[in-house]
């Protein structure tokens, strides 16, 4: 289950640099400070059964709600 987690993780890492235009380093300093990666591990019972950009909006929400600009 590890190896399904972080082969998400970096799916939607990818996709969300694309998206926001933004380096992995960039997108990767945003997931660790606002806690995306362990949000991402804790609802993904949810997200494996969710299209790759519902999970996007829904990073995207998380994010915006803590305050980060993307």
């Amino acid at each position: 289950m590890i190896n399904e987690i972080l082969f998400m993780e970096i799916r939607l890492l990818g996709e969300f640099c694309q998206k926001y235009k933004m380096s992995r380093a960039a997108a990767n300093a945003l997931f660790s400070k606002y806690k995306i990666w362990q949000y991402i591990e804790s609802c993904y019972d949810i997200f494996h059964i969710n299209g790759d950009e519902y999970n996007l909006d829904e990073i995207s929400t998380v994010l915006k709600a803590k305050g980060a600009i993307l």
